[in-house]
């Protein structure tokens, strides 16, 4: 009888035990959810006001004139790299869900209080009553680039990691008014585009001094787009026997109204993260389309002429209709032109690329292999990719006379192109002593300052 109830009481005890448990679960959900829906809610709130960027630059105008010697503030330009290339593959549906779910991680991220506005398409910019220190900032833009980076799923199931680059700047004496704060927040963006893909620079006096001139031409550039300021230079790629030119390589120049003629190396960053890059491209192709044609038909002498084309441009889908257009509409067969693609052009990491390199192979484009080197990527682009030029980069070269194992790689590729048939350049040729190692090597062709400078078409007679 006693074990009996002894029994009955810890099972009555157990059962207590049990209650209690499940109670305090049920309590705990209910009380995770009831904190989800409010952490929903609260998102819901801060997003009604929401504001676009007309609202964003009132408000930080607004800012400014009640500003006082006690105003502190931080704003942070965050864009949104390659936002045309990821709309044309998902469509722009799946794109705007993308970037609504990065929104959303940015309010869960920044502090209580915080404006976010979606400022453009491609970028947020982000409204903070707080003068950050520099490893607040720092922090926060890390934490901005990881969530960027991320998987966020598609309705196809393809999970799309997005690349940011992010600009920050604190109201304080550098920025006396709006215009010049803002133009401290886009300086500060375009130096981090120019560092690469996720990183993020802060503003500061010192990178107003160092920058200003990278900073005019980032204001500057749509407007030589229009006015037209971009022209083409030409550099000869010569036979080394013969001594004498078999092609010209088309070289981007911005015609400066004050400054001159400008280089790549000042402006091509701006375009391509811009995405100028296509349409200036565009028109590039189609100049030198007409000037190789009237080339031909005055000398008939079969020099061809070369362009380079960028990793963005080589992302664009529309790329080889549009070339075959210009090809058509200037009676041009594709074998009279050639395509410059650099090795490092993610051959085999965006397949828009590859499909593009192949398609424009099969269109019966010259292509060339540009800045080669001993990379893998340079390797196994030539064992994929058919083509009938190398151009070996000036370092490679240089490398190869001094480094007996570099030269022997040298001696492979050259036997390597007599069986498959393409022509191997050396580029940045400066000297004899240069050229007679190159003959000695069995490289045929070369392309430097030795030969000529890129100058306009008339200096060389084209």
């Amino acid at each position: 009888m006693l074990a009996s109830t002894t029994l009955s009481t810890g099972v009555n005890i157990f059962l207590t035990i049990l209650i209690v448990l499940v109670s305090g679960a049920a309590i705990f959900f209910l009380i995770l959810g009831i904190r989800k829906e409010r952490a929903r809610f609260i998102n819901s709130k801060l997003k009604t006001g929401a504001l676009d960027k007309n609202g964003f630059d009132e408000y930080l105008k607004k800012r400014f004139a009640s500003a006082g010697k006690n105003t502190h503030f931080t704003v942070f330009y965050i864009e949104i790299n390659d936002a045309k290339p990821l709309i044309q593959s998902f469509g722009e549906k799946q794109y705007k869900n993308a970037v609504a779910t990065l929104e959303d991680r940015f309010y869960k991220l920044f502090p209580k209080g915080a404006r976010i506005c979606n400022y453009e398409y491609d970028a947020f910019t982000v409204f903070c009553e707080e003068d950050f220190d520099k490893k607040e900032i720092s922090d926060i833009s890390a934490f901005c680039l990881l969530e960027g980076h991320k998987p966020i799923g598609t309705i196809s199931r393809v999970r799309i990691e997005l690349d940011l680059n992010i600009g920050v700047c604190s109201y304080n004496a550098f920025s006396a008014d709006f215009d010049t704060f803002k133009q401290n927040l886009e300086l500060a963006l375009a130096t981090s585009k120019r560092s690469g893909l996720n990183k993020f620079t802060v503003y500061s006096a010192d990178l107003m001094g160092s920058d200003t001139e990278e900073y005019r031409y980032y204001q500057e550039i749509k407007q030589a787009i229009e006015d037209k300021e971009f022209t083409l230079y030409y550099q000869p790629i010569f036979d080394l026997a013969a001594n004498k030119p078999i092609a010209y390589e088309t070289l981007l120049r911005w015609n400066h109204k004050t400054l001159g003629v400008l280089s790549p190396a000042k402006f091509l960053t701006i375009i391509e993260q811009s995405g100028d890059i296509n349409w200036v491209g565009t028109w590039a192709f189609e100049q030198m389309v007409v000037t190789y044609a009237k080339h031909r038909d005055e000398h008939n002498d079969g020099i061809i002429f070369t362009m380079n084309l960028s990793p963005k441009q080589l992302m664009n889908p529309k790329l080889v209709e549009d070339l075959r257009r210009i090809l058509k509409k200037h009676r041009v067969n594709a074998n009279e032109v050639g395509l410059e693609i650099v090795e490092n052009a993610m051959f085999d990491k965006v397949p828009q690329v590859k499909e593009n390199i192949e398609r424009l192979v099969q269109s019966g484009f010259l292509i060339a292999v540009d800045d080669f080197g001993l990379e893998m990527s340079s390797l196994k682009m030539l064992e994929n990719l058919q083509c009938q030029f190398v151009k070996l980069d000036k370092s490679f070269v240089e490398q190869s006379q001094d480094d007996f194992l570099i030269g022997g790689v040298v001696d492979a590729l050259v036997g390597y192109a007599e069986k498959k048939q393409f022509k191997v350049v050396a580029e940045g040729v400066e000297d004899d002593v240069t050229i007679e190692f190159l003959k000695e090597r069995g490289i045929a062709y070369g392309q430097g300052y030795f030969f000529g400078k890129p100058l306009p078409p008339e200096e060389y007679g084209i």
